[in-house]
């Protein structure tokens, strides 16, 4: 066989140099079509929802809301880990980011491996070093914030905690939630809250100025609502003023221990005229009526002149003293929003000679009626204050059985087009006074009241429903059962220990 010719065209130095710049070529303009592709799909991607992650799927209210975005939102995960719901929030919150990544910029801050940036953050949002578990929202342009809690973004099956055992969660509510904190600090709104004063109510002071008498003023109320709902408050004397100010986002009346004098019949006209004109919002304190049953009455609440109390020694404080507990709804297995963070807790509010609530029966059959939802209640082994005469109807059976309504809420619905009015009303102005409010859960009670109040995520809720937190269970007989433990703990490492016994014996010979 010949050798090669070392002249040969296809190894000479040229041939060699162009294959050369043939493949560098090549390489450079594979490597530009990869960019170029990625910069195209960068801003015409198209993402596709696959098996389980569909539950996190964005409304079209919500992606409405995030595309119309132009602010700056910092969103920070505070929570552990290992929290039930954390891989929830963190995957619907990389959907928001996903919609949006030029004005919303998620980041997760765990407040145990890193303490220090907790503490930070804290102070920034202005909250004490006790509180966790939330989502911020922070606006980087107008300084706006808003705080998600982990009590909000679920709702529980009280059902079991009523046997004795833990509530569950049935349902994430976490994009209700996030959008309307979006909605808030992107286009925040002021709010003013109202203290009714002139009759012997309870002194919230003056804001900035003079400071409520020590006691049994409402000081410790009206800070709550200026650090924590970011409400602004001031006092209203009714007999100054033809009507209720129309940039009046909340009206309080906390009642004084004794009526000092009685809301005239103007006064009555405008506190029922605000109710009456839509997305009204009303905090009744009440020792005394100071002659608002006509107006209560209209709203399906009747409050007689009688006290209760706990005969029960776990409840019972001393004197006319005791804890209340939340009012579950036994049809629902539900506690009323504003109790959710106390039954989750197992906390009680605590009270003060309360009065009991009655709903008033009216004849109307509007479904836009007034609907009285109960809050706290005692239990059953709650009695009229020892004393008082018992309060019979006509054919002297009682008025009053136990368990007795201590705080509920009213709610009016949707009507025209309009936002619906609601109403708290309590039997006891006490228990949120300077003294009282830090007892038990009051501070806790007082914040999410304000909050159920003030705060309007649920105009969202007929369009962005929960999502179903789905839980299996497996019902097996005793015998069943018994298979199965003797199939986990001797057939299952039986069989392993025979298979390497064999393994170990073929070795061996």
């Amino acid at each position: 066989m010949a050798p090669p010719d070392p002249h040969s065209a296809g190894f000479s130095p040229g041939r060699r140099w162009l294959t050369t710049l043939n493949l560098l070529l090549a390489t450079a303009a594979a490597l530009a079509l990869v960019v170029m592709l990625n910069y195209l799909a960068e801003g015409h991607y198209k993402r596709y929802a696959w098996a389980d992650a569909t539950r996190f799927k964005l409304s079209p209210q919500t992606l409405d809301v995030l595309h119309s975005l132009t602010n700056d939102v910092q969103v920070t995960i505070f929570y552990q880990r290992k929290a039930d719901v954390y891989t929830m929030i963190r995957a619907l919150l990389a959907e928001y980011q996903h919609a949006n990544h030029s004005h919303i910029q998620v980041t997760d801050l765990d407040y145990v491996k890193s303490p220090g940036e907790a503490r930070r953050l804290l102070a920034r949002l202005r909250l004490g070093p006790e509180q966790k578990d939330f989502v911020a929202f922070e606006d980087k342009g107008n300084g706006q914030r808003q705080i998600c809690y982990d009590i909000k973004l679920s709702d529980y099956d009280f059902n079991d905690m009523l046997r004795g055992g833990a509530p569950r969660r049935r349902a994430f509510l976490g994009e209700l939630y996030f959008t309307s904190a979006v909605l808030a600090i992107a286009h925040p709104r002021d709010q003013k809250a109202y203290f009714l004063t002139g009759h012997g109510e309870r002194d919230a002071g003056d804001p900035g100025q003079r400071p409520a008498p020590e006691g049994t003023g409402y000081t410790k109320l009206a800070a709550i609502l200026a650090n924590e709902m970011r409400c602004h408050w001031t006092n209203l004397v009714l007999s100054e003023t033809d009507s209720i100010p129309a940039d009046c986002s909340l009206l309080i009346i906390p009642s004084g221990r004794q009526t000092v004098s009685q809301l005239s019949s103007n006064e009555l006209f405008q506190v029922q005229t605000y109710l009456r004109h839509g997305n009204a919002r009303l905090l009744a304190l009440l020792d005394t009526t100071e002659g608002l049953e006509p107006v209560l009455t209209n709203w399906g609440v009747v409050l007689p002149n009688a006290h209760v109390i706990e005969s029960d020694k776990q409840f019972l404080i001393g004197g006319g003293q005791f804890l209340v507990q939340p009012a579950f709804d036994a049809s629902s297995s539900s506690v009323h929003p504003i109790m959710r963070a106390l039954a989750r807790a197992g906390s009680k509010i605590q009270m003060d000679m309360p009065r009991p609530i009655l709903a008033y029966k009216t004849a109307s059959r509007d479904p836009g009626a007034p609907t009285l939802t109960a809050v706290a209640a005692t239990t059953t082994n709650a009695v009229q204050w020892p004393g008082e005469r018992a309060l019979t109807a006509a054919n002297g059976t009682p008025l009053l059985s136990p368990p007795y309504i201590l705080v509920a809420a009213i709610e009016q619905g949707v009507i025209n087009g309009r936002d619906g009015t609601r109403m708290v009303v309590a039997g006891d102005a006490d228990f949120l006074d300077d003294q009282m409010i830090d007892s038990a859960a009051n501070h806790t009670f007082a914040s999410q009241t304000l909050d159920w109040l003030l705060s309007r995520p649920e105009t969202l809720a007929g369009r962005i429903g929960p999502r179903p937190i789905p839980n299996y269970q497996i019902f097996l007989p005793e015998s069943q059962m018994t298979q199965l433990r003797w199939l986990f703990l001797a057939a299952m490492p039986g069989s392993v220990l025979f298979l390497g016994g064999l393994v170990w014996l073929r070795r061996r010979s």
